[in-house]
């Protein structure tokens, strides 16, 4: 069985290929397999990143989560 990715990666993920972090901790981590294969197959996740340090920042700071 596969490791569980960390939270901020699975998000990472989640913002490569929707482009937003408007989703609980639950859906990021549900969709990161299929997310990674889609960013891998592509070859184009890096493109996406930008922006992702910064959303994920704002988003998460007050909580702590990461």
């Amino acid at each position: 069985m596969a490791q569980q990715p960390n939270i901020k990666e699975a998000y990472r993920l989640f913002w490569i290929v929707k482009g937003h972090l408007n989703c609980t901790p639950d859906t990021a981590l549900s969709c990161y397999d299929g997310y990674f294969k889609r960013a891998w197959y592509t070859g184009e996740g890096w493109v996406h990143e930008d922006g992702f340090e910064e959303a994920y920042e704002k988003k998460f700071r007050p909580t702590g989560l990461n």
